[in-house]
């Protein structure tokens, strides 16, 4: 008996016209992915703001202080996820004898899942209590047109109550969570930008609840005199 004989060859083609729209729709799908994903457009020469936000101004002054301050992330993220490339943690004193922490944190890079932390989150992920929070006075600043929103927190803990004023940018949006927040950092990555981010962040340490209203007074005057010093680049950097 002959061996039957086994052919190796397809008896059905691919059409060379199909394969080859085959190959282009792939081409075409690589490309809008490419043309789709956001291409970063940086603070570009942002400033060090270590080495620009004053150690004086007005009736202020850097102090030496023992006491650690709130960090500016929760202290639970690795390294990777970290939302900040600079940040800067100092005490001032007036002549009064009056103190207020600054923190200030900027990040590059504002994305949906690492973005800046607001404080409300970072105080009880770090011994704290949120005793209250709403919406602060809008800061009045020269050369802006539109008040900058504040937040007022006040907190208890570490033995002792703690006042704070801050704000949150996200590019050209204020507030740094939210759908709100989320909704601005997609849009902007569909126009193939990605964000940049701050946090200003005023703190005050108080002895009582009775000292609460003086200390967003002093807080905010605290914070106009600073902008009013900064170096306009700096400046614009925390307020955009």
């Amino acid at each position: 008996m002959q061996p039957t004989e086994i052919s190796l060859s397809p008896r059905i083609g691919i059409p060379v016209k199909t394969a080859a729209c085959a190959a282009l729709a792939m081409l075409l799908s690589v490309a809008l992915a490419v043309i789709a994903t956001p291409h970063l457009q940086a603070n570009g020469g942002a400033p060090n703001l270590e080495e620009t936000v004053p150690m004086a101004f007005g009736d202020w002054q850097v102090v030496k202080d023992t006491r650690v301050q709130v960090d500016v992330s929760r202290g639970v993220e690795i390294q990777s996820e970290q939302p900040y490339d600079q940040t800067v943690m100092r005490t001032y004193v007036n002549s009064q004898g009056e103190q207020v922490m600054l923190a200030l944190a900027w990040g590059e890079r504002q994305r949906q899942d690492v973005k800046v932390h607001r404080p409300e989150v970072c105080y009880p992920a770090q011994g704290y209590s949120v005793v209250s929070l709403q919406a602060g006075k809008p800061l009045l600043m020269a050369g802006k047109a539109e008040p900058i929103p504040t937040v007022n927190l006040l907190t208890q803990g570490r033995g002792g109550m703690e006042a704070v004023r801050y704000w949150i940018r996200v590019g050209t949006h204020y507030g740094g969570d939210g759908l709100q927040a989320r909704w601005y950092i997609l849009k902007e990555g569909l126009a193939g930008r990605i964000p940049d981010g701050v946090l200003v962040r005023a703190s005050q340490r108080l002895r009582n609840i009775d000292e609460l209203s003086n200390s967003q007074n002093i807080m905010e005057i605290f914070l106009e005199e600073l902008l009013a010093s900064m170096p306009d680049k700096s400046g614009k950097m925390l307020i955009n």
